[in-house]
């Protein structure tokens, strides 16, 4: 099976009733023994699509309230807006009575929207700057044998050389915290729930200016659809530029290789015992 059919095989849903749904998390989508954030968000909303009369969400966000545990969990929507242009949704996962994750969104169909297009948001200049073929493939096991997490490898994931924190012993704080790559499954062209996975694909961007620094959760993720990719090959170009005690947030944006913004994100993350860490770098 190609890697499109396996993901969207990954985030099938079962449903029970109208608007009650059952998932059993797919293992290959894990960090650890945890559903990876933006495969979560693809499977919410996936469940929102199927009870709304709109075809894409081009508006959503998550809040991970608590850790998903890997078994089955079930997905409640809750209908809250139906229009001609637009309609909305509130959804829960909810695992063991308890509520893991909500998510609420709106969706709308692009082949109906119109209007007028400017400010255009044009693909970054670090696009190019150097060799795509000098990008490297997103792989930890130069830190630590077998520590590459199972969701990135359902991909291929290149990033920019200058953003490969892994292949350096240490971090580097005259380093951008910055992550650009080229992302792509085999197999199809890239749709919604591709952009939601997209949207936290890639390795906190901190991390390449200060090293690796473990396990850092993401609170909450709002991904905007600006358009369906007509590339299966995609560009992202993730940023943070502020860290307050111990959060920062991460951009990111994400085009198709004809030049068209198809996705931004905009996350709030945290760095789990960030003094302890981070202390040396303090001016």
């Amino acid at each position: 099976m190609n890697q499109f059919n396996k993901f969207h095989s990954a985030i099938s849903i079962e449903k029970l009733s109208d608007n009650f749904f059952k998932i059993t998390p797919d293992r290959d989508y894990f960090v650890g023994n945890t559903p990876h954030g933006g495969y979560l968000k693809a499977v919410m909303n996936k469940a929102l699509v199927s009870c709304l009369p709109h075809s894409t969400s081009i508006s959503s966000s998550i809040q991970y309230l608590e850790r998903t545990e890997a078994k089955d969990a079930f997905l409640e929507v809750d209908i809250l807006k139906v229009g001609r242009g637009s309609s909305s949704g509130f959804v829960k996962l909810i695992q063991d009575d308890k509520v893991r994750a909500t998510l609420t969104g709106t969706c709308s169909d692009f082949e109906y929207m119109k209007g007028f297009d400017g400010l255009n948001t044009d693909i970054p200049e670090i696009f190019n700057e150097d060799n795509h073929n000098q990008y490297k493939s997103l792989n930890y096991d130069k830190i630590s044998k077998g520590f590459t997490p199972s969701f990135i490898k359902q991909l291929d994931c290149r990033v920019h050389p200058n953003h490969a924190w892994w292949d350096r012993s240490n971090g580097d704080e005259s380093a951008d915290a910055r992550c650009s790559a080229f992302l792509e499954m085999s197999g199809g062209l890239a749709d919604q729930f591709c952009l939601f996975y997209y949207s936290d694909i890639l390795p906190p961007v901190v991390s390449n200016k200060y090293g690796a620094l473990g396990w850092i959760p993401t609170i909450t993720l709002t991904t905007h659809i600006r358009m369906m990719p007509t590339t299966s090959r995609l560009f992202a170009d993730f940023t943070a530029s502020d860290i307050r005690k111990g959060y920062f947030e991460q951009d990111a944006r994400i085009w198709d290789l004809n030049g068209n913004f198809v996705a931004s994100s905009r996350q709030l993350t945290r760095i789990l015992k960030s003094d302890e860490k981070l202390s040396k770098y303090r001016e």
